[in-house]
């Protein structure tokens, strides 16, 4: 018996993608199937662990400015999802959780130690396109429900902290940091109908998702936030 309509779909989805895999032909296909399939299982198992049980699993989050305590959760919460070992294979999450933990201790980074800088303006450029991107995703999905322009405008703007004008004009230097073919397939994914409840926005009262949004748009702001060096 399933704990919920969502952990109900979450098994089905992986079924189907799980048989996908098994009659695909080349690699990539065959990659492409199963890590859907083992996407949507680990979904329904957080399902039917709940909510509340998961946040203990995961642990509070320590503050930012504690490295060591920070990345040590952060490889306990790896260390939750690795799969069996995959032997010595350096970029499994047992070999990530292992980095995170001699990082801890002051080791230099390894297998997570960056590739060279991308040259765009601000050095979190990326991880704030991604945040841009995710405004440009509500606007799809309010209005794919029905919601008039003023109304998701003005909400969208309110949250994130910026005149709709704004964020209107996003679009452009998100493709440009993430690449065009992302953002459509975003889009059009946060825009989805065929489900009742969207996958990317799964809210069922206007109450959940403004808090959503509201959360979504106080991240942004603290990503922007790291654009600059407070001395």
């Amino acid at each position: 018996m399933f704990k919920n309509d969502w952990e109900r779909e979450a098994w089905l989805d992986g079924d189907v993608w799980l048989r996908e895999y098994e009659i695909a032909d080349d690699a990539e296909d065959k990659r492409r199937t199963v890590s859907l399939a083992l996407r949507y299982y680990i979904k329904a198992i957080c399902e039917r662990i709940g909510p509340d049980a998961l946040s203990y699993a995961l642990g509070d989050s320590p503050p930012e400015d504690d490295a060591a305590a920070r990345l040590n959760c952060l490889a306990d919460r790896v260390s939750l999802f690795a799969p069996p070992s995959m032997g010595e294979d350096r970029l499994s999450l047992e070999a990530l959780a292992a980095e995170l933990r001699a990082t801890a201790k002051g080791d230099k980074a390894q297998i997570t130690d960056p590739a060279p800088f991308h040259g765009l303006k601000a050095p979190n450029a990326i991880r704030t396109a991604h945040h841009k991107l995710r405004a440009l995703q509500w606007d799809a999905f309010l209005k794919s429900r029905g919601n008039r322009p003023a109304d998701r405008h003005n909400a969208i703007a309110s949250a994130y902290g910026e005149d709709w004008t704004t964020v209107y004009r996003w679009r452009t230097s998100v493709a440009a940091a993430l690449g065009e073919s992302e953002v459509d397939a975003c889009l059009e994914s946060a825009s989805c109908t065929l489900t009742r409840i969207n996958r990317v926005f799964p809210y069922e009262t206007a109450e959940e998702a403004l808090l959503a949004l509201q959360r979504d748009g106080d991240a942004y702001r603290k990503e922007r936030r790291r654009q600059f060096r407070v001395v």
